[in-house]
């Protein structure tokens, strides 16, 4: 099992997603396969295909320069922009628990450092 990394703080735009990109670019520096791991998000925009783009796992990509998935970072991706829990009613998408514990165990699994956000 892979070393966890849990980045938290109280609110929005109180820089979680920039200090978790620039922790994975310095453990990227560093030689380690690193990658990030959010339950769920919510306000995200469409691309031009019609799906959800996960804006913060786009922004810690293009921070770290980490070349994870975009697809295994988070679960649930909602475009409502408010709280992810009310994002998952009005979407009708509830988030799982034991969805989001495979996740965050295949990940753990799959790469030595996580952060989780």
């Amino acid at each position: 099992m892979g070393k966890c990394l849990f980045v938290t703080g109280t609110g929005t735009d109180v820089g979680k997603t920039y200090v978790t990109g620039l922790i994975l670019k310095k453990l990227q520096k560093a030689g380690k396969n690193a990658a990030y791991y959010k339950a769920a998000m919510s306000g995200n925009e469409r691309g031009p295909d019609g799906r959800l783009i996960p804006g913060d796992a786009v922004q810690v990509k293009q921070i770290s320069g980490i070349g994870q998935p975009l697809d295994e970072m988070c679960p649930y991706v909602y475009e409502a922009a408010v709280s992810p829990h009310l994002a998952s009613a009005l979407e009708g998408n509830p988030v799982r628990m034991d969805v989001v514990r495979r996740g965050l165990q295949a990940m753990r699994a799959a790469y030595p450092y996580l952060t989780v956000e």
